[in-house]
């Protein structure tokens, strides 16, 4: 896929994201709710995902891996986070191409 290396790093980007509002809501703060970036979206758009094919599950998937970005050291770049999106993107285009 063309897109392949921009989407892995727009999910790197939006892993550091979600490790900051998890950071957040553990110290009593709400920034899941208000904060989010709709990454997901734009990976739909790069990935030329017909609407009708994305759904719940896929959502649910994506949110799973913004879950486990607390497992992972937290680096200015991300760079920790690499392998987990990588993960997150075969599965999402796994998922799609069922």
């Amino acid at each position: 896929m063309e897109n392949e290396q921009i989407i892995i790093d727009l999910i790197v980007q939006d892993l550091k994201h979600s490790q900051l509002l998890y950071g957040l809501e553990s110290i009593g703060l709400d920034g899941l709710s208000m904060h989010h970036l709709a990454i997901l979206e734009i990976i739909y758009k790069l990935m030329h995902i017909p609407k009708e094919k994305t759904n719940h599950y896929l959502e649910e998937t994506y949110a799973s891996f913004m879950n486990r970005s607390l497992d992972y050291t937290i680096t200015p770049n991300g760079e920790s986070l690499e392998p987990l999106a990588k993960e997150c993107y075969f599965r999402i285009k796994y998922l799609i191409d069922l």
